[in-house]
Parts: structure tokens; sequence; C-alpha cells
């Protein structure tokens, strides 16, 4: 799925700098915890009182629950992750089309038995704490799935590790595109992903998309400390309105205090407005200047990557690969 809006203003940039190994407690999670209060912007809990008969359904070999509660509960028990397909039941051929096509696929048979599974209408609800009341709510209304626009598609929940920034968060959201929908291909690639927000994670999955394949996040390893410090760069950007290496000396010296690791940083801006067609606009930016995709295309040891969101709607994104 490749959408390009050709009025996006773009710029690309490259640096040299020195990186390290750092926790996953160096990252910064997109959304807020997971059980809080609503105006928190939580992630719909399934912390209820009194439990819910399960129900499932089978796509392709696999079972899948109907009952966004039950999942929940099982993904946070068993600590998986959740994937949760989300259904419009107004257009069922391509939801049908989808899960006959892809979900059943047997490529997929394996990756999709390490998560837990749920399929839900596009108005299905989820419980909420506010405070000592517990609240249902529509979930695509939620800000926790803003990335998913209301639209039919997949998004995961990270229940792997309770004590992780991660925990309780949609960390990827995929919505289903009006003539572009996913194919077997693009969901293992988002069921493969490595742990990270919903922003990181969706810049390496355009990454991994691209039909170049550049071996930079297949051969590496996705580093927190480079999440990080991509995530540090493409607010500077957005904050000053342009693309380049700002703060560059400050930067340099924090990442350089980590490691004797020489690196390399990619940056650019896309206009577009959904997250996805904006982490793809970007890689396909890079990819079209030769010294930018070399940098990409190198066996890095460890990369990062991560994109913002300004005021105006721009998605400012960088890259850093440490050698």
């Amino acid at each position: 799925m490749r959408l390009l809006n050709q009025r996006a203003l773009s710029a690309l940039a490259v640096s040299l700098i020195l990186t390290a190994p750092r926790a996953w407690a160096d990252e910064q999670a997109e959304n807020v915890a997971a059980i809080p209060s609503v105006n928190a912007g939580a992630i719909p809990d399934a912390g209820l009182v009194l439990p819910l008969p399960p129900a499932s359904r089978a796509i392709g070999k696999l079972d899948w629950h109907t009952d966004y509660t039950v999942a929940y509960r099982e993904a946070r028990e068993a600590r998986k992750m959740l994937l949760v397909f989300f259904r419009d039941e107004a257009a069922p051929n391509i939801a049908a089309c989808y899960e006959r096509d892809v979900l059943a696929a047997d490529e997929l048979l394996e990756p999709l038995s390490k998560f837990v599974r749920v399929a839900l209408p596009l108005d299905a609800t989820g419980p909420v704490r506010d405070d000592a009341e517990t609240m249902d709510v529509k979930l695509l209304k939620h800000s926790a799935f803003k990335y998913m626009y209301g639209r039919q598609g997949i998004a995961v929940i990270d229940l792997t590790e309770p004590d992780s920034e991660l925990y309780g968060h949609v960390v990827s959201a995929h919505p289903f595109t009006p003539g572009k929908h996913y194919t077997a291909r693009g969901t293992k690639l988002v069921l493969g992903l490595p742990r990270g927000t919903v922003t990181q994670r969706a810049l390496i999955y355009a990454v991994r998309l691209h039909p170049a394949a550049p071996v930079s996040t297949t051969e590496g390893k996705c580093h927190g400390y480079l999440c990080k410090q991509a995530r540090n760069s493409s607010n500077l950007m957005a904050t000053y309105g342009s693309v380049g290496h700002h703060d560059w000396g400050t930067r340099y010296g924090e990442i350089a205090s980590q490691t004797g690791k020489s690196a390399q940083e990619v940056a650019a801006m896309s206009g577009n407005r959904s997250m996805i067609d904006a982490a793809i606009e970007l890689v396909d930016q890079w990819y079209g200047s030769p010294a930018h995709w070399q940098i990409m295309s190198a066996p890095a040891s460890i990369f990062g990557y991560d994109l913002v969101r300004d005021s105006a709607g721009n998605w400012w994104g960088t890259g850093l690969f440490a050698y």
C-alpha cells in the first residue's frame, strides 16, 4: 500500500554521529498509561469486576475473539501482544476478502499464533476506568486509537511487559485506505515489527515495506536509545519548521558519550496527514536520494526511527544508524 502526496514539502539531510545502547526506559511512549482516566487518553482497559462469557470464531485455522474485554484480559494475563481487527460491517466484502486472502493465509499462521486476536465491528465498545467508575466507550473514538482515523484495519496493543513504558499502548495502527488494502506481506511485516511506539513502528514498517528492501532494519537491531535520539531530532525539526540537524553539537555530544560507534542520520518531512502514508512518503523521499538510500541500505548493527506530527499536520521523520 503506497500513497504519495505530491504537494508535500520535503528535504533531506545526512550527518555523522556516534551512538550507544540504552535501556527501553529511555523511550517515550506515544500515548499515556494503560489504566487511569478517560481524560488522560488511556488505552481502553479490560479490568472489569464481573467476567464476561468468552466468544470466538474461526478465521482460517485460528480462533479469534469477538469480545474486546475477554481478548484484552487474555493478552494481559499471557503477556502477549493483542491484535485488533476492526471490521466495517457496512462494507463486509472488504473485511471478508481480508480475512480470506490475508488472515487465513498459511504464511501468517505462525506469526498470528503469537498474538491474542480479536475481530470487532467499527462500533465496538470497551471499558475504560474514570477514577472509581468504569464506563464503556466506542474504541475507535478513543484517543488511544486516533491513528486508526475511525476506519477499519488492524491495530496492535502491547501487553507484554507490565513495567515497560509501552505497556497497554497502541503500538501499531494500520487503517485500510479505500482502494488500497493490506496484503499478506504487509500484514506479516506489521506482526514482525520490533517493540516500539506507534510512530517508531510506523516508520520502520514503511522502510521494510519498500520494494528495494534496505537491510539496515533487518540485519541490525532496533535500539531504544537511537529511537529516543530520532524522536528528539524529529521534535527539533518540527519546532524549527525546517529539515536539518538542529542542535547538532549538543546531540552529538550526548550520543558520543554513550558509545564509540560511528553512525549516520537521515531526515525528511511529509505534508501527508495520515501517519502511515506520511511514513511511506518519507521513505520514498530517501529512496529518491542515492546518498540517503546508501546509508539506509547498509547493514547497520543498531538503528532507530521515529516521526513527529506538528500542529500544522506535517510529519517530521528521522532515521539513525550505527555500524
